[in-house]
């Protein structure tokens, strides 16, 4: 691990930018409220929740842009909807099994808050310790954070071309038309046989649904999903 490179943050430490902002505070505690209930819903009935971050990361640049907001920001209200979201997973799981083995008679709301409270604290102490391990340290498998990191970035080098890629969809849905694939005379002999490309002229078809997984914010991490409105 000697030959790493050394950590060069994306927003140099000198940078006088926006962070701790009222809305986006406010819109990681909306976000955290509605991944937070998501997730215990999951977890109650399938025994297992799902990172919150990803979404998040993805709802704060989408909202916080439009209003001018800053990379900073957007992180600010990610990290709280994923704060939010690993307490609701932690007590999903650990304030129904003292009910189940005795320990308690019912639900204590207030010791369950006085828990989590408890419980986000050392979260936080945690990720103080841990940051060089969670999110500097290049040599060791890629990172949550870091792949969080990688949707804010790309939203900064802003938009690619998913909203001509929209546009084509909601067209295809409208004339039921499969529009054709540009540049696409050759196909490689290694393509599996029967797959079926529309290549030269647009293909009449029913269309009632869209999907384009490049659209969104640099292409990274985003799938737009279209449906024919009934």
């Amino acid at each position: 691990m000697a030959d790493q490179k050394p950590f060069e943050p994306y927003v140099p430490a000198d940078t006088r930018m926006k962070e701790f902002t009222l809305r986006a505070v406010l819109l990681g505690l909306v976000m955290a409220v509605v991944l937070g209930a998501a997730n215990a819903y999951i977890g109650m009935v399938a025994g297992l929740t799902i990172a919150a971050t990803f979404p998040a990361a993805v709802v704060a640049m989408a909202a916080l842009r439009r209003v001018g907001g800053t990379i900073l920001e957007e992180n600010m209200a990610r990290t709280t909807a994923s704060v939010g979201e690993a307490l609701v997973a932690g007590a999903i799981f650990t304030i129904p099994a003292f009910v189940i083995s005795g320990v308690w008679d019912g639900v204590n709301l207030w010791i369950s808050v006085f828990i989590m409270i408890v419980g986000g604290l050392l979260g936080v102490l945690f990720v103080i310790v841990l940051r060089r391990t969670l999110v500097e340290d290049a040599g060791l498998p890629f990172p949550e954070s870091v792949a969080a990191s990688e949707i804010h970035k790309a939203g900064q080098k802003g938009a690619t071309g998913g909203k001509y890629l929209l546009v084509a969809g909601l067209l295809a849905i409208r004339d039921n038309l499969i529009p054709h694939t540009l540049n696409c005379d050759n196909l490689d002999e290694a393509l599996p046989p029967g797959l079926d490309i529309v290549r030269g002229e647009p293909r009449a078809a029913q269309v009632d649904v869209v999907m384009s997984n490049s659209f969104g914010f640099g292409g990274h991490n985003a799938v737009l999903v279209v449906s024919r409105y009934e």
